[in-house]
């Protein structure tokens, strides 16, 4: 029996295996594709988890920042109104100074 013979035999197992072969190779390489996705995609997470820590820290800071601004703030009212009264005391005093 020599080679074509075997062949004409077994033709019609020839597409079917050649099918299994291509369909394993491709079912491998999706796997490795998905598998390289994933560690991609893990460490972007990773990344972005950083990335988050130190944004809420930075909004942290702020925050602390503008409580303190707030209260400056607050502070300079409070003594522009004091201010504002004891000239308005003096004021007073000068005209009765005056009569």
């Amino acid at each position: 029996m020599n080679f074509a013979d075997l062949l004409k035999k077994n033709f019609i197992f020839i597409p079917v295996v050649a099918s299994i072969v291509v369909g394993g190779f491709t079912s491998v390489k999706y796997v490795l594709n998905l598998t390289t996705t994933i560690n991609q995609s893990e460490v972007q997470i990773v990344n972005l988890k950083r990335d988050l820590k130190v944004a809420e820290e930075k909004i942290t800071e702020m925050n602390t920042r503008l409580s303190s601004a707030e209260a400056t703030w607050q502070m300079a009212e409070n003594l522009y109104r004091t201010l504002a009264d004891q000239v308005r005391e003096h004021s007073y005093d000068i005209k009765d100074l005056n009569r």
